[in-house]
């Protein structure tokens, strides 16, 4: 009977490092576009205690693999207590096999930093140095390793809701990237000047305007997904070129598309297409120097699985994991 790799935590977060995250979401956007993958949009159960229970699931005819993530998105107490937990169940979509289960705590977080810096590679200007980032949380340190990796980043701003978080934040950027970091008292002035800005909140009500944007600036907006949230007010997306991880998802989660197209103050002539078309070259990325882009980003399930195929693979490679019969 074939045997199914078991990969903890720790050992995921181990052998999932950015930079090879970041090759795996540049080529899973461009399969999403390319028509490779089929996807469940996420569906999710309100629990108890202000829990979601959700599942995510996907395949990639490239990797030749199925799965899901299933997961309890935390609620204020759980979130506190560290207590929810999630898993990616990886299957052979030729024999039906359970290839592993992979712990997936830190899926979410590598994955979304990640998709955001392959679409920072394509749409941010060359010249970017000034980098702003708004939610000092555990996926906006991650969005600064990432995009560091990809621009010549001097200058980081940063804001939180809690300052002494974002203290905290550029204590850490100083000394893991040496750029200049600056903690922020409000967002206005975390934004002012950025030329890439990263909106990593829990906000349900705008907090990046669009007149605090310079020409030339490209924003990866991450924190609302759902189709009554969003970070960005109408002013930001109406300026902006707007470049998708994935069309149906957007339509059907995103809130900073969603609440101002159906208010009549977004053009549909602003939504250029899936990043994945842009890295596909079948649709034009960043025409010129002054334009603003937005990569709008709501998480899909198929970059859950091409994590979890990542870390897999190199799991076979380095032996890490145990291999157990179901």
């Amino acid at each position: 009977m074939a045997k199914t790799r078991i990969i903890n935590g720790g050992e995921a977060a181990g052998l999932l490092t950015m930079e090879a995250c970041i090759e795996a979401m540049d080529q899973t956007l461009r399969a999403v576009s390319a028509g490779e993958i089929h996807m469940l949009q996420r569906y999710m159960l309100p629990q108890e205690k202000g829990n979601k229970f959700a599942l995510m699931g996907a395949d990639d005819l490239s990797l030749g693999v199925c799965g899901a993530k299933v997961i309890v998105f935390p609620g204020p107490e759980a979130k506190a207590n560290h207590t929810n937990k999630g898993i990616v169940p990886l299957f052979d979509s030729s024999t039906g096999a359970l290839k592993a289960i992979v712990d997936a705590e830190c899926i979410t977080a590598v994955r979304t930093a990640a998709a955001s810096t392959a679409a920072t590679r394509l749409l941010a200007r060359e010249d970017s140095t000034h980098l702003a980032i708004l939610g000092a949380g555990r996926i906006g340190r991650l969005h600064i390793e990432g995009i560091c990796r990809v621009r010549d980043i001097r200058t980081l701003t940063v804001w939180n809701r809690t300052y002494q978080r974002g203290e905290e934040c550029c204590r850490w950027a100083e000394e893991a990237f040496g750029v200049k970091a600056i903690p922020c008292k409000t967002p206005e002035e975390a934004v002012r000047g950025a030329d890439i800005i990263c909106t990593v909140t829990q906000a349900r009500e705008p907090v990046l305007m669009g007149e605090w944007l310079k020409p030339g600036a490209h924003i990866n907006a991450v924190g609302a997904c759902w189709h009554g949230d969003r970070e960005l007010d109408s002013a930001a997306m109406a300026k902006s070129r707007i470049y998708m991880d994935q069309r149906e998802a957007v339509f059907r989660e995103g809130g900073d598309v969603l609440i101002p197209l159906n208010a009549g103050e977004l053009k549909e002539e602003n939504i250029i297409g899936e990043v994945g078309e842009a890295l596909l070259g079948r649709i034009p990325g960043r025409q010129n120097r002054s334009e603003v882009t937005i990569f709008e980003s709501v998480g899909i399930s198929v970059e859950d699985l091409a994590a979890a195929h990542l870390i897999y693979r190199l799991a076979l490679e380095k032996g890490v994991g145990i291999d157990v019969e179901i």
